[in-house]
């Protein structure tokens, strides 16, 4: 027998109201922590999530050993895993990723939707039919998350994926051609929007499906659709899903929590229902500094495309977390439909993955969980100096006066600077002056405080002008805000005007603030907002090319650094700890009296993390 989806709809909604609910779970489902919602609690204690797994195919592919998968997570500590509902699937050829978890041979393949008996899909056997459930599909499902849960895993469910190419589209169930109901008459770019009531209906169908199956289960949370800012999808379908599943938990006695994939650095006019808000392919930790003031959970859950080496991924994880973030889940390509233990080393995938940097986020992980990390927040400032100045890049979370965690590493190649040039500019004539920046990525000039340009917008190598009137022999107040994106980045500052041709403003036009000398105050500063400075310096003239390193140079050779604390009185113990293995480099005390304390760390190469702790 079919049923229409409303029909579908109505039999699942009278079933959740069918006498007391046999799902609950035995321990409460994972939260926002009560004292900071910053951070989860799981099964009684606060948590930090941080993965390192599979191309999220786990279920859907009926030939991958998740339970293999899942030891290899627990033997390396870990707490984290996605998951992709099965109303997505690519094929072999997707991404260029070797053995792709997420591309099951077509006879592998499990959907939520059960077959019909009808043929013609596009990528080989039956049709779909949209109105009736594969239980084998949720008796897999269901084993998956309590053999996660057996193991302390937390799986993050994403419902829904966007059609990133036609191919994809192609071989979809909700694609009309490939279901019986003739339901997905429509371009992929649509499918994920509220124009087709048809699809809107399924999507909300298999919504509620899965929060009907799963609100037993206490280590879940939903993630609405992966990467929302491809292939059209909307935020009104967000929204609709959003209280899709809001409306059904509200009949049961489990309450979910929901995450949001996002793609710019700021939150804007949030979803009240959602406690997750979760990044991919960060460059740094500026998605949770920006955001960290929404008071609930920030993560970076996807990394990639940043070679193959261990360096990368495990900078941006301790980068995360030391930020304020509490979900890091690394895309790890060693694990893979033969190598469901995570032993793939030659694969051509675009990211890394391996037993080793497995071990490294368990460093992470264990030293996170040292702290009482509910009590901690973001704290950039109790580095007031670094020597040598912009050398490395830190994370600071602090409980005052109580307990530190800093995180310091060498420059990389994503890293990003922003500047703010300040002082004076001395014209030798009276008259209309002309200035012009030459920028390749943002920038704004000020001159006598009046905004002559203005160009924040990531842009290629431009030029951008503005006038204004001055007096001979009177400075004029200038400045200039400019960030760079770590690739052959310029930043230069000209002047055009009575009896003077383009050129770059001198020294010995200009005067800095608060210095000595000819030239312009530089502040370098590791964030857009300017919060986190690593470097003031005199810059003799506004005249930058930048290579991929940015304005400072990338330390290859194991070397010590001074950082300037400012910490409250008292006496302290110091462990410094290598982020690669664990082992404590250097342990120390320290009594300090007030003001700023000078630390000096032992030589490094790559990171190094501090655990600073105020003894009774």
């Amino acid at each position: 027998m079919k049923f229409s989806l409303p029909t579908l709809c109505g039999l699942l909604a009278g079933l959740m109201c069918l006498g007391p609910n046999p799902l609950h779970a035995a321990n409460p489902p994972l939260a926002l922590h009560s004292d900071n919602p910053q951070y989860f609690l799981f099964r009684g204690k606060p948590a930090v999530l941080i993965g390192s797994g599979e191309h999220y195919g786990a279920v859907l592919n009926r030939e991958f050993d998740y339970v293999a998968y899942l030891r290899e997570l627990r033997a390396k500590g870990l707490n984290h895993t996605r998951l992709f509902s099965g109303t997505y699937r690519e094929v072999p050829s997707s991404f260029g990723i070797t053995d792709n978890t997420l591309a099951p041979k077509p006879e592998q393949f499990l959907s939520p939707w059960a077959r019909s008996e009808v043929p013609g899909d596009f990528y080989g056997g039956n049709k779909f039919d949209l109105t009736r459930w594969d239980e084998t599909f949720f008796l897999r499902l269901k084993d998956f998350i309590r053999q996660a849960g057996k193991r302390g895993i937390v799986v993050e469910i994403n419902l829904f994926c966007p059609l990133y190419d036609e191919e994809l589209w192609q071989v979809n169930p909700m694609n009309a051609r490939n279901n019986i109901n003739d339901v997905g008459n429509s371009s992929r770019n649509d499918v994920l929007t509220l124009k087709h009531r048809d699809l809107v209906g399924v999507h909300k169908a298999v919504t509620r499906k899965f929060v009907a199956e799963l609100n037993g289960f206490d280590n879940i949370y939903y993630e609405v659709c992966n990467e929302p800012w491809v292939g059209g999808v909307t935020t009104e379908w967000q929204d609709e899903i959003i209280a899709t599943i809001v409306e059904a938990q509200s009949q049961l006695p489990n309450k979910h929590l929901i995450s949001l994939n996002l793609a710019g650095l700021n939150v804007r006019n949030p979803n009240p229902a959602v406690s997750i808000f979760n990044y991919h392919h960060p460059d740094s930790a500026e998605p949770v500094m920006r955001n960290y003031a929404l008071n609930k959970v920030i993560g970076d859950n996807e990394t990639g495309f940043r070679g193959a080496a261990n360096f990368a991924y495990r900078t941006e994880a301790w980068d995360c977390i030391l930020a304020g973030g509490a979900v890091f889940s690394h895309l790890d390509y060693s694990f893979s439909t033969q190598h469901p233990a995570g032993t793939l080393r030659e694969y051509k995938s675009p990211g890394g993955g391996n037993a080793e940097l497995r071990k490294q986020f368990r460093v992470l992980k264990d030293f996170i969980h040292g702290f009482d990390f509910i009590r901690m927040v973001p704290a950039p400032n109790l580095i007031e100096a670094i020597e040598p100045g912009g050398s490395v890049v830190t994370q600071v979370l602090a409980e005052s006066g109580k307990a530190y965690a800093i995180y310091a590493r060498r420059r990389s190649e994503v890293d990003r600077v922003t500047v703010r040039w300040t002082g004076a500019v001395t014209p030798a004539q009276s008259g209309k002056f002309t200035f012009h920046t030459m920028s390749s990525d943002g920038v704004r000039l000020w001159v006598n405080d009046k905004l002559l340009v203005e160009n924040v917008r990531l842009h290629k190598l431009m030029e951008n002008e503005g006038q204004i009137e001055l007096t001979a022999g009177q400075p004029a107040k200038i400045r200039i805000e400019y960030y760079e994106t770590g690739s052959n980045s310029v930043a230069k500052l000209l002047w055009s005007g009575p009896n003077l041709n383009k050129t770059i403003i001198s020294s010995t036009n200009l005067t800095p603030t608060g210095l000595a000398g000819a030239g312009l105050k530089g502040e370098y500063f590791e964030d857009r907002r300017m919060k986190q400075r690593a470097l003031v310096r005199l810059d003799a003239a506004v005249d930058f090319e930048w290579s991929g390193t940015g304005p400072f140079p990338i330390r290859t050779e194991p070397a010590s650094v001074k950082m300037s604390l400012n910490l409250p009185a008292g006496k302290y113990r110091l462990q410094w700890i290598d982020p690669k293995t664990g082992r404590v480099a250097q342990n120390a005390t320290l009594s300090h009296a007030s003001g700023t304390v000078c630390v000096k760390s032992p030589a490094f190469t790559e990171d190094l993390a501090l655990k600073l702790i105020r003894r009774n």
